[in-house]
């Protein structure tokens, strides 16, 4: 009896399996994750974004001025939800979306460009104000302190030639009374000699006196003199200045506000057409789904 050898081969029916390797595992997976089906944009939820975006910008308050930096950033910010949204929802772009959209911006700018116009003038009034008034101040601060050099200066002068007056008036005086307590001599009594001496220098000490006195009247005189002149110049500059302070107050009464009022109207303008424009496109969505509705059936 003979044997023959049994073949191997494949069982019937069984099917060929691959063990899978981690490369084609990854690719797989990888496949399945770049691929993977977008959401849908859900027009009401893009148009709820957009018209929050407004309301919040619309409503948003400027602390301190100046207010044109505030005006440009947040014409930016409008200008960026408005952007988003139609890249979001680009079949919405259409002719009358782009004119109404414009025409509220543009009305806008240009009203903001008038704030910053008037901003930048009363800006340029207040700057002016201050500098007068800073220099009318630095003027006034500088009249008082030449007012005083000048009055001590008055005074310093007088007081040398008064001290020099008393030195000569002390002399003279000291030259009298030697005369008066000296015995006179056979000769000054016989021609009256000493008397004459004496009354000479009471004389001169007289006139001394009188010198004296006379500068000290003068000195009187032109202290009273500067003050005059410097009490004139101070109430004209006094009066300048509170002349500018009220310039200054009625400068600071014009100023500008950060124009809410003026950017929530123009927001709810653009909520508006937002709002209108994705209603209008809600409708022809449902009307193109009805008519395939109906083509179906």
């Amino acid at each position: 009896m003979s044997y023959e050898p049994r073949m191997r081969g494949r069982r019937f029916g069984r099917p060929i399996t691959r063990k899978s390797s981690a490369k084609s595992k990854r690719e797989s997976h990888e496949s399945s994750f770049f691929y993977e089906e977008p959401t849908p944009i859900n027009p009401i939820e893009i148009r709820f974004s957009t018209l929050n975006s407004l309301e919040h910008l619309g409503n948003q308050r400027f602390a301190l001025p100046p207010f044109s930096d505030h005006f440009q950033r947040w014409t930016k910010d409008v200008r960026a939800v408005l952007g988003e949204f139609e890249n979001l929802l680009p079949q919405v772009v259409n002719e009358q979306y782009s004119v109404s959209i414009e025409k509220t911006l543009i009305s806008l700018q240009t009203a903001l460009d008038e704030r910053t116009g008037a901003e930048t003038k009363i800006s340029g009034e207040t700057a002016e104000t201050q500098r007068q008034l800073s220099a009318c101040e630095n003027e006034l601060s500088r009249l008082e302190h030449d007012h005083k050099i000048m009055t001590s200066q008055i005074r310093r002068k007088y007081e040398q030639s008064f001290e020099k007056m008393r030195r000569e008036i002390d002399t003279i005086d000291k030259q009298r009374l030697r005369i008066l307590h000296e015995k006179p001599t056979l000769l000054q009594r016989l021609f009256r000699g000493s008397d004459t001496k004496l009354e000479e220098k009471t004389n001169a000490l007289q006139s001394k006196k009188d010198d004296l006195d006379g500068r000290r009247g003068a000195l009187k005189q032109d202290l009273e003199k500067h003050r005059i002149d410097y009490e004139n110049k101070r109430k004209q500059l006094v009066e300048k200045t509170e002349t500018i302070r009220v310039r200054m107050s009625d400068v600071k009464g014009k100023s500008v506000d950060d124009a809410l009022d003026l950017r929530k109207h123009a927001c709810e303008e653009l909520s508006r057409v937002v709002s209108e424009t994705v209603e209008k496109l809600l409708k022809e969505q449902n009307s193109q789904n009805i008519e395939g509705t109906e083509q179906t059936v």
